[in-house]
């Protein structure tokens, strides 16, 4: 992990991306640490596709193999991929569709459903499975009687793009995550601001706005907000747009200081109004 990741930056950062979709268990965090055991991963690549700041390095990402129709073709055995990087063959490639020999079918329909499932809430178009026979066993050596052929003649061959944010530039118009803000609770310190490097979040010209196009879901607006009143929730959504919220200069009758209010009239900041609140005015 390079200093990119947003646990070696925030002390109270619950992102656990690359953990969540390891299957090998590989993944373990310490205080501002994330450590990949060499041991457990397989390199299978998942977690290159759900970092949302590109911190993960040495992990080499898959080739795999595409038709002039637009279809990947698994002829024999490999790690499936990940709903998250189809999404990413979906536009980068254009595909549409699979092709999977008989044997492997089992491991990749699960992946095929959950990639379906997302098209489907982005209203793009579902990919088509084709089942095609197993590749014919290689005979031509006598030490490799029973190696398949390799994959057919005629194929392509590339790599998806990693990381969240390379999946937003091929997805410039749709989002990935709701950011919601609970005014009700917020304060308007502007710690969410600050600290989300994507620029989803902007307090200005008495509007609070959030664009869910830019955001990453690193979850660090969440993880800052000391009176827990932001969340950001997976949630795939067609042609997002910006969401503003109005919010009121006021000034505080207490500390004299200027603040920023929810609601308009407020005469007390949030501090002079916890203190008013616990006896302390």
């Amino acid at each position: 992990m390079n200093d990119h990741c947003v646990r070696k930056k925030l002390k109270n950062s619950q992102c656990d991306n690359c953990a969540a979709c390891c299957p090998a268990d590989a993944v373990t965090f310490g205080y501002l640490d994330v450590k990949i055991d060499n041991d457990r991963c397989f390199q299978c690549g998942n977690c290159l596709f759900v970092c949302p700041s590109d911190a993960i390095e040495h992990i080499p990402v898959r080739e795999r193999s595409y038709n002039n129709n637009g279809q990947l073709v698994i002829e024999k055995k490999e790690t499936p991929a990940s709903a998250e990087e189809l999404l990413v063959w979906h536009r980068q490639y254009h595909i549409r569709g699979m092709q999977i020999a008989e044997p492997e079918v089992d491991n990749w329909l699960p992946v095929l459903a959950d990639l379906n499932l997302r098209l489907k809430a982005l209203g793009e178009p579902i990919w088509q499975l084709a089942i095609i026979p197993p590749p014919p066993v290689d005979t031509g050596k006598r030490f490799a009687l029973f190696r398949q052929k390799t994959i057919s003649s005629g194929l392509n061959t590339g790599r998806a793009r990693t990381g969240l944010n390379e999946r937003k530039k091929l997805w410039p118009d749709d989002s990935w995550f709701d950011v919601r803000p609970d005014t009700e609770n917020c304060i308007l310190c502007t710690a969410c601001v600050a600290v989300c490097q994507e620029g989803a979040i902007t307090i200005a010209d008495n509007q609070f706005t959030v664009d869910k196009t830019k955001c990453s879901g690193c979850m660090s607006c969440r993880d800052v907000c000391f009176p827990k009143a932001i969340d950001v929730i997976p949630q795939a959504e067609k042609n997002s747009q910006p969401v503003r919220y109005a919010y009121f200069d006021a000034h505080c009758s207490s500390c004299h200081l200027p603040f920023m209010s929810w609601q308009p009239g407020q005469t007390l900041c949030p501090v002079c109004r916890s203190r008013k609140e616990k006896g302390w005015l």
